[in-house]
């Protein structure tokens, strides 16, 4: 059931509230009027708008809302609670309306008006009209000046969880390194939260890269540190790694090897040549020319004869130089006869 005070009227649910409503009490001016829905559990209120939510009558002393109900209205319906109450009190400003001057005449209006005024003030104080709990009117955001409310009129812990609207904390308003580890819930980085390349050599501890990180045939040449010519020719490194492309500079591998062929005085041919640019042919002799030359005739060169027939000698070695070889063939040529040959030592010019 409504109920009124000398100060303020409250009616029942705003399911069954009558569109207009009585509020009982004088007021001195229009803008003294507030009116308020309040939730009937959380005690949540939310103010309405004189002219846009409800209009006034003094005569009448009557309050009338803007809808066909007052559940219709926007701000009470985003209370979500049908039992939300109507709540229309009087706040009488404090700010004096008459100013008495000596020799004045004293008017029956300004004596009511301010003896009124300060019995109003007093009547709201004591019934407490707002319904504030504390015996002080209730303080809406109008009421607070921009900035007033600083960090030392906030108690401690006072900004919970639900205070903070979604998005509110940005990074703007985060310190510098305000974020620790400790702060982040496990797995709550995840790789949709790393930048690209914000993953850099000085992020990662030492021996963080294990072999199980890294993907099958992920480590290629472009990824690896090579041994050098110089590295590979004089065994001097352990750090490099040797790939195919520098495996030639050990001193363990071939220079030159191949098959030349013997079949006749003027036979060239040659096959499974490394490093054989031609082979010219001089009688009993062969001429291995080199693709890359050596850079010093500091090589040794082993020879096979191979083939069928009359028994012969061995090939020799006649003649060095960086760009090739000579081979004498110490026996006569024929079908199906051939020299095998590999070269070891000095180095690539």
């Amino acid at each position: 059931m409504p109920t009124n005070g000398l100060s303020f009227y409250i009616s029942e649910a705003v399911s069954t509230a009558a569109q207009s409503l009585t509020y009982g009490f004088e007021v001195l001016s229009v803008d003294d009027l507030t009116v308020v829905g309040v939730h009937s559990i959380t005690n949540q209120k939310v103010v309405l708008i004189k002219d846009t939510d409800f209009t006034v009558d003094l005569d009448t002393q009557t309050v009338t809302c803007t809808s066909s109900s007052w559940g219709q209205l926007t701000k009470i319906s985003q209370l979500g609670d049908s039992g939300s109450k109507i709540r229309i009190y009087r706040t009488t400003s404090v700010v004096p309306l008459i100013d008495f001057k000596a020799g004045a005449v004293l008017s029956e209006g300004d004596l009511d008006t301010a003896y009124k005024q300060g019995l109003f003030a007093a009547q709201e104080m004591v019934e407490d009209a707002a319904d504030t709990g504390a015996g002080i009117q209730s303080v809406t955001s109008a009421g607070i000046a921009d900035g007033a409310v600083i960090s030392d009129k906030i108690a401690t812990d006072a900004v919970t969880t639900d205070k903070i609207d979604d998005g509110a904390v940005t990074s703007t308003k985060l310190a510098t390194n305000s974020v620790t580890a400790f702060q982040l819930a496990a797995t709550s980085v995840d790789s949709s939260k790393l930048v690209n390349n914000s993953v850099i050599t000085a992020k990662l501890a030492n021996n963080a890269v294990e072999t199980a990180k890294i993907a099958n045939a992920n480590v290629t040449q472009a990824k690896v540190a090579k041994a050098s010519q110089s590295q590979m020719e004089s065994q001097s490194s352990t750090d490099g790694v040797v790939t195919p492309d520098v495996l030639k500079y050990s001193p363990f591998s071939p220079r030159c090897y191949g098959s030349v062929g013997v079949a006749s005085n003027t036979d060239e041919t040659f096959v499974n040549g490394y490093n054989v640019a031609s082979v010219s042919a001089n009688t009993a002799e062969r001429t291995i020319n080199f693709t890359e030359d050596l850079d010093t005739t500091d090589y040794v060169v082993l020879l096979t004869i191979k083939g069928t027939g009359a028994a012969y000698n061995a090939p020799s070695v006649v003649s060095k130089a960086t760009s090739g070889f000579v081979i004498d063939l110490n026996t006569t040529t024929a079908s199906g006869r051939s020299i095998d040959f590999v070269v070891f030592g000095s180095t690539f010019a």
